[in-house]
């Protein structure tokens, strides 16, 4: 990942938008803003499963981390989350369901 991280100017992004603008990949706001989380976990996995080290020079760095987040956006962009998301909460064998007539007021 030290790959990544010396891009000049990526440890200063703080948001799913502001990494698709840097890299200058197009997306759609609404997308991104309820997929977001998915999308940068997919990213992050990506990148640290990425073959690729310091050798590369800048150039080829920064279109390696734009075909990788751009992949991510891909594959949530209009696609049900929980067939493509790789979160823990979407691979539990059963689900958690808590009936409301189980839950027990509590005073403080």
């Amino acid at each position: 990942m030290d790959w990544f991280t010396s891009l000049d100017g990526v440890d200063e992004l703080e948001t799913a938008e502001a990494f698709l603008d840097y890299f200058g990949i197009p997306y759609e706001a609404a997308q991104v803003r309820s997929k977001r989380l998915h999308i940068m976990h997919h990213f992050n996995q990506k990148i640290k499963t990425a073959k690729a080290d310091r050798c590369l020079n800048e150039q080829d760095r920064f279109l390696l981390a734009k075909t990788l987040l751009a992949d991510s956006y891909q594959a949530f962009h209009h696609q049900d989350v929980k067939e493509h998301s790789t979160l823990g909460v979407y691979s539990r064998l059963t689900p958690s369901f808590v009936a409301l007539t189980q839950l027990q007021e509590v005073c403080l």
